[in-house]
């Protein structure tokens, strides 16, 4: 019979409530998170944020150079649920990045029909700023260089918010990179590589939706992030 071992301490931030996506992958990230400090593997970067970054295939894009990639996207996820998972899903597994793309499903209450639920832009780009700049230096307290990276453009022709969206969208972005200005770090404008040609809204071949990219998208998104850490002397 084999010897049991002691299973290791660790964080689990537990469930949100039923209606809250984030919550649909929350035990298979904590059996994952488990097994990496149980075997104290050493990540090179982790990923994290909504759908964007669940749907990256990121092995294959990164994966050739023999860096420990993990991926921690959840569809629907929002600042504030990604910031209350932060410390199970990052600092407890100790990379030494994390590239963060995050706030674009803040956004979509801009489409309540209920105008006493409904928020303007200013309500929703500073709680998404309060959320992200807790993030980046929960990260920074832990020794982890955390990566902010641009919200995509959209291009939902059947979404009346669209060009409301998308200016919230480049406003967010404006914050975000004056935010790691302000602390050092880096940022990655997807944004600008993936935007229309003199306007906000996303290039219509890059996405079937108008919002998730497909390989088209994301092979723009491989390029623009190798190309950025290359210029701060990081490979991936």
């Amino acid at each position: 019979m084999a010897k049991i071992s002691k299973r290791p301490e660790m964080l689990k931030p537990g469930m949100f409530g039923a209606v809250v996506p984030t919550d649909t992958r929350r035990n298979a990230f904590d059996f994952q998170n488990e097994v990496l400090i149980s075997h104290k593997v050493p990540i090179d970067f982790v990923f994290i944020g909504d759908s964007i970054t669940d749907r990256w295939d990121i092995e294959t894009y990164f994966g050739a150079n023999n860096r420990r990639l993990v991926n921690r996207g959840i569809g629907g996820d929002m600042t504030p649920f990604l910031r209350r998972r932060f410390a199970a899903d990052v600092i407890q597994i100790k990379p030494t990045y994390v590239v963060i793309n995050i706030g674009i499903n803040n956004t979509w209450i801009l489409d309540e029909l209920q105008a006493e639920v409904r928020k303007k832009p200013d309500q929703i780009h500073n709680e998404v700023l309060e959320d992200v700049t807790a993030i980046v230096a929960e990260a920074k307290k832990a020794g982890i260089i955390p990566i902010v990276t641009s919200i995509l453009p959209t291009c939902i022709e059947t979404n009346g918010q669209t060009d409301v969206r998308n200016e919230l969208v480049v406003a967010i972005n404006q914050s975000y990179k004056q935010l790691t200005e302000q602390e050092g770090l880096i940022y990655v404008d997807y944004h600008s590589a993936m935007k229309v040609e003199g306007g906000n809204s996303l290039q219509p071949g890059l996405a079937n939706d108008g919002l998730h990219p497909h390989v088209l998208g994301y092979d723009i998104m491989a390029d623009v992030l190798r190309s950025e850490l290359r210029k701060n002397g990081i490979v991936i």
